[in-house]
Formats: structure tokens, C-alpha cells, sequence
């Protein structure tokens, strides 16, 4: 790839991450968790592996790049001279994408902070504008010295070297980090260009600037050049520095999630949402969207946690297998007996659960709080016959089956395509609190099996079914089935249910709002609120004691005309119960 940029949203031709989608996961779930079982120090001695390069050159974006810009005559030298010190001026080649296409312009930027490390510029035009010496001072001491997570004794700059590598030094022979601070004027928080690496005019019509460099946006809805947002956008994107220089064909999905992971060092990861709302999302497809972010994070994370800690993850680094069989070389080297599939398939109950106190431990996360996850159906009414489902290669459907009442046995039944390979659990969730998991074997030429969970005696006992898909290959369809083992059917009773669900989350144009309800009379009803509680759109659905339906919200107002991008929620109404979700609609 030309850049590793983060991205929400895959419509325009730059990658980019969207500040939409920062506010959304701000608003929805603000705060975050460190627990003290992780924190301690980092030191050298914990990494001490032996480093490979690999040095293929990428191949540039498929998009077209529009005529440079360049300043009118002038005296300044083009590119960093060596040696430069606070005050010193120079001509960069900076990434601008108004006036459309995306082009470069020449702009003047000087040095104005210097560290043993790294050295803050800024484009003049934003000096004292969007940025001030109070936000570099920050920036080199966090930079340096300090952070607000597991190693508080350290920097950005220690701490991604020591967990995933030295960074690069091959053209400039300046040891130090160059932060290029402008707004992007896009919404984008930082990116890094590999053709920085090499002398200007090697990948036409791409510019370098000679030097590693990691861009900035003074612009970012993240709280501030200073923010510790904007700080752990920095650890995140000199991991891809980093990463670009041992394993510069990595694929995207892997590469983002070891960025996430550098947030987490620095002590401000990403907030949790999207993935958890839709976790029907292939692991290995990097889309760009929040959810990818989210789903990426929590799968380094957890290998993070529970395979080896720092060495697993600076072999991942350096390992020159990409994706899935970069991470399969990993765990043989480092001997355990499980594969990728194993750990997607434990992963994915982790993600549902959250829950180190089960077995042992691997059911849960200990560095982070998890929201809980969406089910893709609610069921309260037995037999569940023949139930016909998709779920993406490398992604996870849920199911929760309740009121449970004549009999102390649920029989789960699952017949998956024979060309897929799956991973089924039942989760069977006791009304006393306590939590049974339990994997069912499924014959492995027709992906069959039946799982039975027993105990369900108290009224308020669930179970969830957990369908993975564990290939990267075969169809994505299976059917499910649910009953007593003894031949009993169960007669529907005790709360009513209703579900409501929005996909795809975040929406450009339009979103699916899927019903499922049981035991309530009446006309469901969807309203739509805005993030200031203002109603702006009412849709209605036919009357029914039970069932599911979908309805669509083109994203227009009652009056017709195109909702503002921004957080909206949908309230879904039958008599006296109701469910709601939040949604995101994008420029």
C-alpha cells in the first residue's frame, strides 16, 4: 500500500478516518479501562529478539494524483538541512486535497520544538492558529518521556520501538522522528507515506520529503494537537512507520490492529463501538470502516494478552507472512499447540462473555471493558425449527434463547455449508450468575453437530449460540435448530422481547432497521430522534402478535429532504415495550 492512513469510510480515494466517527464512539461510550494487573515497566531486556528485514518496494495507489502546486519564487532550501534546530525554516511537500484531486503544494514549515528523538513542525500557517508552544512542549514530553497507560516511565517513542522495532533511518541519517503538523482539512487525524523513505522523484508523481516523517492534522476533532488523542494518533501511526520497515507488504487488517494495540500502550485506545453492534464483519477484510478499527484492536489485544505478550507481538512485526499465516508462523515459533482458528473461535465467546474467571482465562479481556454484543435474533418460542442464516468468513453470529420453561435440556442442532469450516458454542448463561461454555464437535466433512446444555431449571437461565465462521473459503450458509432433547415442546411465557437492530452502522444513504418481537400485540412503530431528541422521521410496520420484519430509512427527514451527518437513534414501539439503537450517518 502507498499509505497507512486511518480510515472510516472508504468512499473517497484517500483513506481516511472519519471525526464522525470519534464523536460517535465519544458520545456513546466515554472512558476507558487499564487494569493495574498490566501495568508495570517495559525495559529492553523484555525484547530481545533478532530483527529481518524485508525491503520490497510497494506498488503506488490506483488513483490519480492531481498537478503539484509550488510557492513563488523564494530563498528557502526544499527538504530538512541537516542538523536543523528550533527556528529553522524550510519547503515541505505536503498531501492537500482541496481543490480536488488530491495533489501536492509546496508549503513553509519551521521547527518549533527539538527533542533528543523527534522534532515537532508545523506549517506556518497554522502557528499559533491551531497549534501553540504549550501543544509541542506536550507532544515531545509524551513523545519522550511519559505516557498514560501500562508504562507510565516512558514515551511514544520507547515504547513502540521496544514492542514492535527501531524505526527506520536509511535516507537522512537523523536519528529523529519528524511531526509534520497542518490541517488536512479533511476529516483525518494522521497517516504516514512510505515514499518518504526514498529521494524525491523515485515513485513519481509522488513527492518524499526525505526523511521519516509522520503527518499530523491540526484539524482533528480529537480534542487538540496535544489531546491524548492526538497523541496515541501518533503511536499509532509510528507503529505503521515501524511496521512499513520490517513487513512493508503486510496486509492492512493486521498492520491497523497492531496501530490500535500502540494506542493501548500509550494508555488511549480507541472507544468501543460499531464491531460490537455488528459482529457479522470478516476480521481479515479491512474496509475502513469504525467497526474495522474496533474489530482489529480487540483481536491484537487479545492475542496480545493471552500469546506471549511483547515477543508474540514484535514477531508478528517482523515476520515476513502476511496476515493469517503471519499469525499462524507466530504461534508455531513460539510452540503452542493452537492455530489461527482456534484463537478466532475462543475469540469470539471472549468477545460475548468478557470473562477471565472462566476456565482459564481465555474467555475474556483484562486490559479493557467490552460493551455487550448484539444477537442477531431473540428466541422464546420451541421448537426453533430450521433456522436459515449467513455469517462472513473470519466473523460471528449470536442468538439468545430465553423463557426456557418444562424441561431442563436445550438441544442445540447445526448443519453448516460443507465447504466452510465453523466453530459452534452454547453459552449457557445461568440465572444464578453463573456461566457454562461449552463447544459443540461438529463432523467435519458436512459441518454437522448437535450440542446438548443442560441445568436450565430457573426461569431466568439463557443460552447463547454462537455460530464462527473459521475459513477463509466455502459458503456462508447454515440452518440451526432448537428444543427440548426429550421431545417436549416449550410454550411461550415470561417478558416479552423486542429487538431492534441497524446495519450497515455507519450508513452513507441508507439503513436496514431489522424487528424481531415476541408476545407483543400491536403496530410496530420506528421513530427516528437526532442526537438533540427531536423527532425527524416515523416509520410504520403492519400489526402482528410476533415475528420480524425489516423497514428503511433513507436517511430523509419527515419533510423529505436529507438528514445532516451525525449520531441519530431509532425507537422502535410496541404498546408499552420498546428497543432503541444508535446509528451513524456519514457525509
Amino acid at each position: 500500500m502507498l499509505t497507512k492512513l486511518r480510515r472510516l469510510s472508504c468512499g473517497s480515494p484517500i483513506i481516511r478516518r472519519s471525526a464522525f466517527a470519534i464523536a460517535f464512539a465519544a458520545l456513546l461510550l466515554a472512558g476507558f479501562g487499564i487494569f493495574p494487573a498490566l501495568t508495570g515497566e517495559l525495559s529492553a531486556e523484555d525484547i530481545d529478539y533478532p530483527v529481518q528485514f524485508v525491503r520490497d518496494v510497494p506498488v503506488p495507489l490506483p488513483y490519480q494524483v492531481g498537478p503539484d502546486v509550488y510557492l513563488p519564487e523564494h530563498d528557502l532550501p526544499t527538504g530538512p538541512p541537516v542538523n536543523p534546530q528550533i527556528g529553522d525554516s524550510w519547503i515541505w511537500w505536503l498531501w492537500i486535497h482541496y481543490p480536488m484531486p488530491p495533489h501536492f503544494e509546496e508549503h513553509i514549515c519551521t521547527v518549533r520544538g527539538l527533542s533528543d528523538r523527534g522534532y515537532v513542525v508545523v506549517r506556518d500557517a497554522e502557528w499559533e492558529t491551531s497549534i501553540f508552544q504549550s501543544d509541542v512542549d506536550q507532544i515531545l514530553e509524551r513523545w519522550e518521556n511519559t505516557s498514560i497507560g501500562p508504562y507510565p516511565t516512558k514515551g511514544i517513542y520507547e515504547i513502540d520501538s521496544l514492542a514492535f522495532g527501531e524505526p527506520p533511518d536509511m535516507l537522512d541519517d537523523d536519528p529523529r522522528i519528524y511531526m509534520m503538523w497542518y490541517d488536512f482539512e479533511i476529516a483525518a487525524d494522521g497517516f504516514f507515506f512510505w515514499f518518504d523513505e526514498y529521494p524525491d522523484g523515485a515513485h513519481p508523481p509522488y513527492h518524499s520529503n526525505e526523511c521519516e516523517v509522520l503527518y499530523l492534522s491540526t484539524g482533528s476533532s480529537g480534542g487538540g494537537p496535544s489531546s491524548d488523542y492526538m497523541l496515541a494518533v501518533i503511536a499509532h501511526e509510528f507503529e505503521h512507520m515501524i511496521h512499513w520497515m520490517y513487513d512493508d507488504d503486510e496486509d492492512t487488517w493486521a498492520d491497523e490492529g497492531l496501530a490500535e494495540l500502540a494506542m493501548w500502550f500509550y494508555g488511549n485506545p480507541d472507544h468501543i463501538a460499531g464491531f460490537n453492534s455488528q459482529p457479522d464483519n470478516d476480521l481479515t477484510v479491512w474496509d475502513g470502516y469504525w467497526s474495522d478499527y474496533i474489530q482489529t484492536y480487540l483481536w491484537t489485544l487479545y492475542f496480545f494478552e493471552q500469546y506471549g505478550g511483547h515477543p508474540s507481538i514484535f514477531a508478528v512485526v517482523h515476520e515476513p507472512a502476511n496476515s493469517i499465516a503471519g499469525y499462524e508462523e507466530v504461534l508455531d515459533d513460539f510452540g503452542y499447540s493452537e492455530d489461527f482458528a482456534d484463537v478466532f473461535a475462543d475469540w469470539t465467546v471472549a468477545n460475548f462473555l468478557d470473562d477471565v474467571t472462566l476456565e482459564d482465562g481465555r474467555f475474556g479481556y483484562l486490559g479493557d471493558d467490552l460493551p455487550p454484543f448484539n444477537v442477531m435474533g431473540t428466541y422464546s418460542t420451541y421448537p426453533v425449527s430450521n433456522i436459515s442464516r449467513t455469517v462472513n468468513h473470519w466473523a460471528t453470529d449470536y442468538y439468545r434463547f430465553q423463557n426456557i420453561i418444562g424441561f431442563e435440556n436445550l438441544q442445540l442442532s447445526f448443519d453448516g455449508n460443507d465447504y466452510n469450516s465453523f466453530a459452534v458454542w452454547g453459552l449457557a448463561l445461568y440465572g444464578d450468575g453463573t456461566t457454562e461454555v461449552l463447544r459443540m464437535t461438529l463432523e467435519e466433512s458436512t459441518q454437522t453437530g448437535t450440542l446438548e446444555v443442560t441445568g436450565l431449571t430457573d426461569p431466568d437461565d439463557q443460552v447463547i449460540l454462537v455460530v464462527a465462521s473459521v475459513s477463509s473459503a466455502g459458503g456462508h450458509n447454515y440452518i440451526f435448530s432448537a428444543g427440548d432433547s426429550q421431545g417436549i415442546e416449550l410454550e411461550a411465557s415470561g417478558p416479552h422481547t423486542l429487538q431492534l437492530q441497524a446495519s450497515p452502522n455507519p450508513f452513507t444513504s441508507a439503513v436496514t432497521l431489522q424487528l424481531n418481537w415476541n408476545g407483543i400485540s400491536g403496530a410496530p412503530t420506528v421513530d427516528i430522534f437526532d442526537i438533540n431528541g427531536r423527532l425527524v422521521r416515523r416509520l410504520n410496520a403492519e400489526s402482528s402478535i410476533e415475528g420480524e420484519t425489516t423497514m428503511i430509512w433513507n436517511g430523509c427527514l419527515e419533510d423529505g429532504n436529507p438528514a445532516s451527518p451525525g449520531i441519530y437513534f431509532a425507537r422502535c414501539k410496541i404498546g408499552s415495550v420498546n428497543s432503541v439503537t444508535n446509528m451513524l450517518l456519514l457525509p
